[in-house]
């Protein structure tokens, strides 16, 4: 008799240790499910509540019926047997479900937005449409000056011209208006300029040049141009430099040097410079020193520009049937395209 009533109550026992592990297992369930808590930490408390109420007083009543072959320990410790990290405010935050958004209020949550009364947002006033930020502008070339337009208009009208051989002599008017506008001027430079004169296009009293000079060579002219106390002194040189000066550089000192000569002795005159032309296509091909052509002349306007001397682009002007034999020098045509140019660029209607 005695035998059964331990089985009885070992198997009591066994059964309200699995209902107790049941409840435990259906109680975390329903803390992680509703009340959010951290089902750890939950479980123990849950345990830690049972152990303090009810699980000591079955296991005395047990022992009181001298149930001494079972032996239930029963935790009785708050801190789990595992570490579990407490989570940071930002983690919480993060890992938190966010509440359900609605058009009513969205910071209340699902469940209580629908048992609410509607709320009516206040109307804001009518607000004018955000302002596009304003984009930067896209880059455009500033539009041209009524200069820029009559010199283009006139390269047009001649480059035309030009190309179909059909540029004629200066006209007695055009002739007349020439020797006006230049009548206090003298053109400077080497055999470029003596065709002016030789041509006929202006007095050979207004010619002071150099045959084969170079800039160095022209310096030592400027005592016979400073005689004639001019207000205007044109230069006009040629390829010469090319092979005198090693460098273009060297050409840009000594032409400085001459700009600088004409104005201590000239006070006032006011300076040009035609640029330097490049050679013959044929003569270009077998003279290496002629091939330089465009970058002595790329530091002359360069350099004319820093000093305040006028350059006058007339490399537009060049055709391949206007050269002479020599490939360096130019016929009629092209002096008398060169002087119209003078006259548009120096006269009083630009």
């Amino acid at each position: 008799m005695n035998n059964h009533y331990k089985k009885l109550m070992r198997k009591a026992f066994h059964l309200i240790l699995g209902a107790i592990g049941f409840f435990l297992f259906v109680t975390l369930l329903y803390v992680i499910a509703v009340s959010g808590k951290k089902p750890v930490k939950a479980g123990v408390d849950i345990v830690k509540g049972i152990e303090e109420q009810n699980v000591p007083a079955l296991l005395q009543a047990i022992r009181q019926k001298d149930v001494t072959e079972i032996d239930v320990t029963v935790p009785t410790t708050e801190v789990p047997i595992y570490s579990v990290p407490e989570k940071t405010t930002e983690e919480a935050t993060t890992l938190a479900p966010e509440p359900p958004v609605t058009e009513i209020d969205v910071t209340e949550p699902a469940d209580e937005a629908l048992t609410q009364e509607p709320v009516v947002q206040p109307t804001d006033p009518p607000t004018d449409p955000p302002t596009q930020a304003p984009t930067d502008p896209i880059e455009t070339d500033p539009p041209l000056t009524v200069k820029q337009i009559k010199i283009q208009d006139f390269q047009a009208e001649w480059n035309e011209k030009l190309d179909q051989n059909d540029v004629r002599n200066l006209s007695n008017e055009e002739q007349q208006q020439i020797h006006a506008m230049f009548m206090n001027t003298i053109f400077f430079g080497d055999s470029m300029t003596q065709a002016i004169g030789d041509y006929g296009f202006i007095d050979m009293s207004q010619v002071i040049y150099k045959r084969s000079a170079s800039v160095d060579a022209l310096i030592e002219k400027i005592p016979e141009v400073a005689a004639v106390y001019p207000e205007r002194v044109i230069i006009f040189v040629g390829l010469n430099n090319c092979n005198f000066y090693k460098t273009p550089e060297d050409f840009a000192t000594a032409f400085t040097a001459l700009v600088q000569k004409l104005r201590e002795q000239i006070p006032g005159v006011t300076l040009c410079v035609s640029s330097l032309l490049p050679p013959s296509d044929v003569l270009g091909s077998t003279r290496a020193d002629l091939v330089r052509a465009p970058m002595y002349d790329a530091l002359l306007n360069h350099t004319a520009n820093m000093l305040g001397v006028e350059y006058i682009d007339a490399k537009w002007i060049v055709r391949q049937q206007n050269y002479l034999k020599d490939g360096i020098h130019m016929n009629r045509t092209f002096y008398r395209v060169w002087f119209r140019y003078l006259q548009l660029l120096m006269g009083p209607n630009l």
